[in-house]
């Protein structure tokens, strides 16, 4: 009987899933994978293809007022007002008007995306999602708070909501590479958005833990769909120059090219010197798969980050905590440097005897420098042997900004609390 139960049990976390979004101007992708596996795959658009992009349209059918999506609502064009754009529309806080109506082109992109995911297979419902990551290639504060909304229209829990930047993603996805990828510089080719991008994976193992970071280039000479003037030789010269530059600076054993673009036969010269002592990886689909395997360390950390960590332009440079007045002093780890700023949040309960100072560390990654202050709670009662008990939230409002409020909580029926609350920005370095 107990072994049955377990059987059961077993089956039901086995039919948990990791979903990994891509989305960016052009299209949406998703990527899913069973919690207990490392091996995702990506939905297709149609059946037995590699077509994985659904591309960013909507229409509302005039016929009987349906909302398509992708590429139906593209053939459907004849039928209703076509809008496309939509998610740089929704990031501008734009309208769109449809016939006589007119919509938040936020709430039309959000709909699209709940459509997406309705291409999940039957098996997948929402109480079976146990992590959801979007990976996108440019965002900020406003976008992150448009897509916070989707948990709700999902129905899932906002918790297991996260998001990474296309460099994270990238990192990610070599985290779960063969070990002859993980010890190296590696060189991503993307041509998905409108011009080709470089992300150069450098990892720094002389720290400890190591460093991971990525540096992108973008080049606006090399549009991802080639004007009609160019030819196939002027066009795999630019990109022959472009990776000589990059690969003669610093030394990559692989390589991926990322986008329809690389699957004509322009690139040839250029395929030759890049294959040279370099593992070369073509595909669509590496930033939903990373998106994937993030959600998957998120939800269930399988210890490789603890070999080597990410350090993006999201990501704090700075462990902030609070230093004890004890003998010996102990300093309390409140945010970890690496964490997602808009993320990041820590709290504490302290004790303080004759003070209404709270001394805070800011303890910075990048040169191992230890910053000190002190946070004033001006009007807290203070006297011979007054101990009183704080508590102590911290949250970062911005990439370079964290608020710390602190709450009067007394001790005991000796000290009653004075009721206050304080808050003060501090502004971190670099």
């Amino acid at each position: 009987m107990i072994s049955d139960i377990k059987e059961v049990f077993d089956k039901i976390n086995k039919d948990r899933f990791v979903i990994g979004l891509d989305i960016n101007d052009s299209f949406a992708q998703i990527s899913v994978c069973k919690a207990d596996s490392d091996n995702p795959s990506t939905l297709a658009v149609k059946e037995n293809t590699e077509e994985y992009n659904v591309p960013l349209y909507m229409l509302k059918r005039r016929t009987d007022g349906a909302w398509l999506f992708g590429n139906e609502a593209k053939e459907a064009e004849d039928d209703g007002v076509l809008i496309d754009n939509l998610f740089e529309r929704a990031r501008l806080k734009k309208t769109v008007r449809i016939d006589r109506e007119e919509y938040l082109a936020k709430d039309v992109f959000l709909l699209f995306i709940k459509k997406v995911l309705l291409l999940f297979p039957v098996m997948i419902t929402p109480d079976k999602i146990l992590s959801l990551t979007i990976t996108l290639r440019d965002y900020d504060s406003d976008t992150i708070l448009m897509l916070m909304e989707l948990p709700s229209m999902l129905k899932i829990n906002p918790d297991i909501l996260h998001f990474v930047s296309y460099e994270e993603s990238f990192y990610y996805y070599m985290l779960y590479q063969p070990n002859e990828l993980q010890n190296h510089n590696i060189l991503l080719y993307d041509t998905s958005g409108s011009k080709l991008r470089s992300y150069s994976l450098m990892r720094n193992f002389f720290k400890n833990p190591g460093v991971a970071t990525v540096d992108v280039k973008e080049y606006v000479n090399f549009p991802s769909e080639a004007p009609a003037q160019y030819d196939k030789g002027e066009r795999d010269a630019l990109f022959y120059k472009i990776s000589s530059e990059l690969c003669n600076s610093t030394i990559y054993s692989g390589v991926y090219l990322i986008g329809e673009c690389f699957y004509s036969d322009w690139a040839g010269e250029s395929l030759q010197f890049l294959c040279k002592g370099r593992k070369v990886f073509k595909g669509n689909n590496l930033f939903s798969k990373g998106a994937c395997f993030a959600a998957k360390e998120k939800l269930n950390p399988s210890g490789k980050e603890n070999k080597i960590r990410f350090l993006g332009n999201d990501r704090l440079k700075v462990t902030i905590g609070i230093e004890t007045d004890d003998s010996p002093k102990e300093q309390i780890p409140l945010i970890e440097a690496g964490s997602q700023w808009f993320e990041a949040t820590g709290r504490c309960e302290l004790i303080l005897k004759e003070t209404d100072k709270i001394n805070i560390y800011l303890s910075y990654l990048y040169n191992n420098s230890i910053t000190n202050g002190e946070i004033t709670l001006s009007g807290l009662p203070v006297s011979n042997n007054r101990i009183t008990r704080v508590s102590i939230e911290v949250k970062m409002v911005s990439e370079n900004t964290v608020l710390f409020k602190v709450w009067d909580m007394g001790f005991g029926e000796l000290f009653p609390s004075s009721g206050k609350d304080w808050e003060q920005e501090l502004k971190l370095e670099g």
